[in-house]
């Protein structure tokens, strides 16, 4: 070859190595850019848009909540600033309002952008300060105007305070109370019914648990704190701490759902389907239906009646979803819509309320029977129903697992013991928790068999080891926390659906032993959250006002987005 041709191509190549070296500087910088500012995700799902812009203040802030609603579908998305920029990814195209709150802050007015499929729509935000908490009932971002106190000013000290603390609270969490206007006739109702044995759910409040007097003081303690001249209230905490790095990779997505002809709807559980849509229980509306997160649309399937008002869900290997009713077991064909009720007991005078199915590896469907304190199964080979008795009378069986042994492991909520209940030779072990008083919703059990359960009152999980008996207990590292559930990713972190701090959902890391907080959408707790296959955390609006019911997704890493379906 020429020695001049051959020169000029290595200075060709040489030049054009450099410049290639320079734009990927130049790009690798500029991403390296937009990760530090939490908005590495680009939106990689066809048909989709994004969102992004700045938010600024005079002071200094970190994760500021970011909102864009869907006006068409409904639909709320969520992201958290980091140093000041966001980014939503994966939007349906469409009009959305936009708007931004953060604790201390005022201003960030509501915004009306499009998104188009394949587009990047902007909104950026200027915020003065002022006294928004972010604790407070959100409405799409906005706080509904309702006084938030200290403890102390919500609960005057003294020993009536204690009685409640031991009582009330124990059960209902610090804002409970507050939100009610009742006189003394009023006040002294709801103890009778926490204390009446022959009440449906027996029970709560056990002969013995008041002393001499105590009663008579609690009751005006609560006339003159939450009686009918009393304004509605709710209790201010502190923020949950702040690690604005996960935050800035999380998006929440909330899917709204239609309301009713007639009544209120009011989610329960949700359970992720083989085919990716959610199911879930509309307690209020007497509903179970799916949700197909891939085009927000919604199907209801009407219940017959408040009897068979559902409470937890599980699909079995042929694709037919479960539901936990009052009386029976409901049956919804996911094909054809079509319910069948299998009662637990026809001869029952009172419902026994069940509360959460679960598959075994037969295909048999069990569920706890809260009222009853039972747990029952239905068998797939003769479609009999079995109950066993709880060893403990109004413990209030309520969630269920199954290791991979078929072993059936619930929480005693009102009692506050992990109980194991063996098929084989149908047999009770209870294991109480090591911290009381206290109460304990569900349990889970992990990939090495480890038996994990929350604790709402003293805001702490604690782990039972089922080999050696041994329990141990972490106490959350904030005050007022309130855990419901708590589940295991693909990753072995666990999270846990939190109803104190205003809400939200807790990574809890077992090597390290490290927490952290992602603030809820809206102030809500979640009766239930499951865990998808990419690792994001589905969960339903319980609490939320009837207009705000949802079906909820945190991703923790929007960039990690594979599919909008739901899928275990």
């Amino acid at each position: 070859m020429n020695r001049k041709l051959l020169l000029s191509g290595l200075l060709g190549t040489i030049a054009l190595t450099l410049v290639f070296s320079a734009v990927e500087t130049a790009f690798s910088g500029q991403n390296k850019s937009m990760k530090s500012a939490g908005i590495g995700a680009t939106g990689t799902l066809a048909g989709t848009g994004t969102l992004s812009g700045s938010v600024k203040a005079p002071k200094e802030f970190k994760a500021a909540k970011v909102y864009a609603k869907n006006v068409d579908k409904n639909v709320v998305y969520m992201v958290f600033t980091e140093d000041g920029k966001y980014q939503a990814v994966d939007l349906f195209p469409g009009n959305y309002e936009v708007s931004v709150t953060k604790n201390g802050f005022s201003g960030g007015d509501v915004q009306k952008v499009s998104v188009t499929a394949g587009g990047n729509a902007t909104a950026d935000f200027s915020l003065k300060e002022g006294t928004y908490r972010p604790n407070q009932q959100m409405r799409i971002g906005l706080p509904k105007d309702e006084p938030l106190l200290a403890y102390d000013e919500l609960y005057p000290p003294g020993h009536a305070r204690e009685t409640i603390e031991r009582t009330c609270i124990l059960c209902h969490g610090p804002d409970f109370l507050p939100n009610k206007q009742w006189d003394e006739s009023q006040w002294n109702a709801a103890i009778d019914l926490m204390q009446n044995p022959f009440d449906n759910a027996g029970s709560r409040l056990v002969p013995g648990t008041f002393a001499p007097g105590e009663r008579e003081e609690l009751v005006a303690y609560l006339v003159k704190n939450f009686g009918t001249e009393s304004k509605k209230r709710g209790l201010v905490v502190p923020d949950a701490p702040i690690d604005e790095k996960a935050l800035g990779k999380a998006m929440f997505v909330e899917y709204h759902i239609p309301p009713l002809a007639k009544g209120e709807r009011g989610f329960h559980d949700a359970h992720l389907s083989q085919n990716g849509d959610v199911w879930y229980v509309d307690a209020r509306g007497l509903q179970i239906g799916k949700m197909d997160p891939r085009t927000a649309t919604w199907t209801d399937y009407p219940l017959a009646g408040p009897q068979f008002r559902g409470h937890g869900l599980t699909q079995d290997a042929s694709g037919d979803l479960w539901a936990s009713g009052h009386t029976g077991f409901v049956r919804v064909d996911s094909k054809t819509g079509e319910i069948k009720y299998y009662p637990y007991n026809p001869e029952a005078k009172k419902p026994p309320h069940g509360n959460t199915p679960f598959v075994d590896s037969k295909q048999n469907i069990w569920t706890t029977l809260s009222w009853s304190n039972e747990i029952a199964k239905w068998d797939r080979t003769t479609g009999e129903i079995s109950r066993y008795k709880g060893p403990t009378d109004n413990s209030f069986a309520y969630g269920m697992v199954m290791d991979k042994n078929d072993k059936v492991w619930f929480a005693n909520w009102w009692r506050c013991k992990v109980t194991k209940f063996d098929p084989e030779n149908a047999q009770f072990i209870e294991y109480p928790a090591l911290t009381r008083p206290c109460t304990m919703r569900r349990v889970f059990v992990d990939h090495n068999g480890m038996v994990w359960y929350p604790l709402e009152s003293p805001g702490k999980i604690g782990m039972l080891d089922p080999n050696t008996g041994k329990m141990v207990e972490y106490p959350e590292p904030v005050k007022w926390g309130f855990p419901y559930d708590i589940q295991e990713d693909h990753d072995y972190n666990l999270w846990i659906a939190d109803s104190g701090q205003g809400g939200g959902l807790i990574r809890f890391e077992p090597k390290s032993k490290n927490f952290t907080y992602y603030p809820y959408v809206q102030r809500t707790d979640m009766p239930k959250i499951e865990v998808s296959g990419q690792n994001s955390i589905w969960y339903t609006t319980r609490s939320a006002d009837p207009k705000d019911q949802a079906l909820g997704v945190l991703y923790p890493d929007k960039s990690k987005i594979k599919t909008l379906a739901a899928s275990y």
